[in-house]
Order: structure tokens, then C-alpha cells, then sequence
């Protein structure tokens, strides 16, 4: 009896890499995602930005993480709703648009990256720091670095090394 082959299926070891599959995905769902508020006839969603989406390996589950142009507040709590609210037609969006043999559960989070970069901003402008007439790398601003230089080379006349005056 001869021997059968397996079939050439071989089956892949699951891994928790980022694949570019899933990075695809992610950027298709922002732009699904963005559009459907976009369009949304809402006034909740006034400033609302999705910041990122991603999607876990098995594509059981979507964060959408999302910013406001204002701080954290109380308003935060009625957003979440709002959110909520709009996370099945969400859903449905994305099943229609993605094509996706499984369509993964949407969940809302708040994008803490943004805010903490604009505290940080807000603690660095009441900084008092003065530099003087230095930049950052320690050169002088203005013109005054060539003045010195030329003040300090040497001059070839008549063959004969010297100072300048």
C-alpha cells in the first residue's frame, strides 16, 4: 500500500504576535468606526476622536479607544453611555463593512495616552525655566558665535602663520 499524504493543511501554532493582518483590520475598523460617527446625529459625539482600535488575536474582541477635546470630567460617565448606546449599530457596521467571517464585540475605552500627554503639556507651560540668550544645545541665538570665531582663527600672510587682530 502506498502512504497518503496529509492533505497539505498544516496547522499554525497560535502566538500572540502582532500580525499584519490585525494591523490592517485595526486600521480598517478606525476608519468604519470614525465614519459611523461621523454621521452620527448625535450632540454627545461633538469632539469625540477615535485615537486607535485593536483587535485581539482571535478577533473575539474590538477596543475603540476614544479622546475629547476637554479633561477628564463628569461628562465622561454620559459619554460611556453614549457610547454604549450606539455599540450594536457599531457592531453592524463593521459587519457589513469588514466582511469579517466573525464579527468581534466592540468595547469603548477612554484613550488615557491623550490626556496624560496634555497634562504633561499643561505641567511644562507653568514651568518658569529661562535659557538666556542660549538655545538647548548651548549655542548662542543670535549672530555673535561668528564674530568670536573669526576673532580666534589664525591668518596665512606671505606664507607666515599669525594671529588676527
Amino acid at each position: 500500500m502506498a502512504k497518503r499524504s496529509s492533505g497539505g493543511r498544516k496547522s499554525r501554532p497560535a502566538t500572540k504576535r502582532h500580525f499584519p493582518r490585525t494591523a490592517r483590520l485595526n486600521s480598517l475598523l478606525i476608519e468604519i468606526v470614525a465614519d459611523y460617527f461621523e454621521r452620527a446625529d448625535d450632540d454627545r459625539f461633538g469632539f469625540l476622536t477615535i485615537t486607535g482600535v485593536e483587535v485581539d488575536a482571535d478577533l473575539n474582541v474590538a477596543q475603540v479607544f476614544v479622546s475629547t477635546l476637554g479633561g477628564p470630567s463628569d461628562d465622561d460617565d454620559e459619554l460611556l453611555d453614549a457610547l454604549e448606546e450606539h455599540r450594536k449599530p457599531v457592531q453592524r457596521a463593521v459587519a457589513t463593512q469588514a466582511q469579517l467571517r466573525k464579527t468581534p464585540t466592540v468595547v469603548f475605552e477612554f484613550d488615557q495616552g491623550v490626556r496624560h500627554g496634555a497634562r504633561v503639556e499643561e505641567i511644562l507651560a507653568t514651568l518658569d525655566i529661562d535659557h538666556g540668550d542660549e538655545s538647548v544645545d548651548g549655542e548662542p541665538i543670535d549672530g555673535e558665535a561668528a564674530d568670536t570665531e573669526a576673532a580666534d582663527t589664525e591668518t596665512v600672510v606671505d606664507g607666515t602663520i599669525g594671529e588676527s587682530d
